[in-house]
């Protein structure tokens, strides 16, 4: 998934960020259904930690954008997380 690219002022978001953009290059490299699975569970609790943060702001863009784009990435990798935990035996 592509977003347009934002420049928020948060280390944790950037950290964040970092990690599910390696998950989704690897999402991309792999044909195994179960390595794509485990690639998007990855994503989610990346998004899921953040989207939780103590330091939220509502009153701040920054926070705002965050949370906006947080949401978008666990929309889109919910479904693919969630068939790990209904077919285990998926490749």
């Amino acid at each position: 998934m592509e977003f347009k690219e934002q420049y928020i002022k948060c280390s944790k978001f950037q950290d964040t960020e970092a990690v599910i953009k390696k998950a989704e290059d690897k999402i991309k490299e792999t044909k195994s259904t179960k390595e794509r699975q485990y690639y998007a569970q990855d994503i989610l609790l990346e998004a899921k930690a953040l989207i939780s943060c103590s330091n939220y702001n509502s009153n701040t863009e920054d926070c705002l954008n965050c949370h906006l784009i947080l949401l978008r990435y666990i929309q889109e990798y919910k479904h693919l997380a969630d068939n790990v935990i209904k077919n285990p035996l998926v490749n």
